[in-house]
């Protein structure tokens, strides 16, 4: 089981209402990417991690692990902002140093980070199907909700799949030498796209099989939202709100 599926199961809030659960994470993430990002997005990351830290009990350590990939995709992202274009040059183009360019990667950064940081709490603290019921509660299409369910199973045994055959490969030395990665590589793409083919064909005689009718039912094991707690992440996302712009107009 992924990180991410093992503490949404497991952690403390597994069974709170996801609908609070959405309304809060989707709520931050709104603040975070529509208000400046000083001071709002510090402020939305500090309050979303206390309530993941403190109040789902998530350990920091899996946090950090779920986070590593979107912080380096952020960093190599945001390393051509310090970098400026110019065609000024008689021939080529010519590349300096942007003198704006540590504050724009700053502000980006903060809220990048402070962004997934708001959908990472809703990834570690609800299971997919109570986002699923409460999809459907909202009338979403059937079919964006089986799509959905579809391609985030699939990804995970994509990338299970990758690692393991990796793995077998790199026993085998095929990854000794710079010859035999490219060749590896090869035939672990050629190989993947086989058995992803061979996946998706047992799936569907899997589900024909059920006789399936377009909808894949899921046990939502969620209590129902409570109107004080509903209350409560609306006046935190308010006092969040209303701090960032006090601070804003008063910096």
């Amino acid at each position: 089981m992924h990180v991410i599926d093992r503490v949404a199961h497991t952690g403390r809030l597994a069974t709170a209402s996801a609908a609070e659960k959405m309304l809060f994470s989707l709520g931050m993430l709104a603040l975070a990417v529509s208000l400046p990002p000083w001071p709002s997005s510090v402020l939305v990351l500090v309050v979303v991690l206390a309530a993941l830290f403190a109040v789902a009990r998530v350990a920091p350590r899996d946090y950090l692990r779920v986070m590593a990939a979107p912080l380096l995709f952020l960093c190599v992202s945001l390393a051509p902002l310090f970098f400026t274009l110019s065609f000024a040059g008689p021939v080529l183009p010519r590349v300096g140093l942007s003198p704006d360019g540590p504050q724009l990667a700053l502000r980006v950064g903060l809220r990048v980070v402070a962004a997934v940081t708001c959908m990472l709490f809703l990834a570690l603290t609800t299971p997919l199907p109570q986002v699923l019921m409460v999809l459907r509660r909202l009338r979403v299409p059937a079919v964006v909700t089986e799509i959905a369910l579809l391609v985030y199973r699939y990804v995970w045994i994509f990338a299970h799949t990758v690692v393991t055959m990796r793995r077998a490969q790199s026993a085998r030395l095929g990854y000794s030498t710079t010859g035999r990665s490219f060749r590896s590589l090869a035939m672990l793409v050629a190989a993947l796209l086989g058995q992803s083919i061979q996946r998706g064909r047992a799936l569907e005689l899997g589900l024909e099989s059920r006789n399936w009718h377009g909808e894949l039912r899921v046990l939502d094991d969620g209590a129902s939202a409570s109107v004080a707690t509903l209350a409560l992440i609306l006046i935190t996302e308010v006092a969040v709100l209303v701090t960032a712009l006090l601070w804003g107009s008063l910096a």
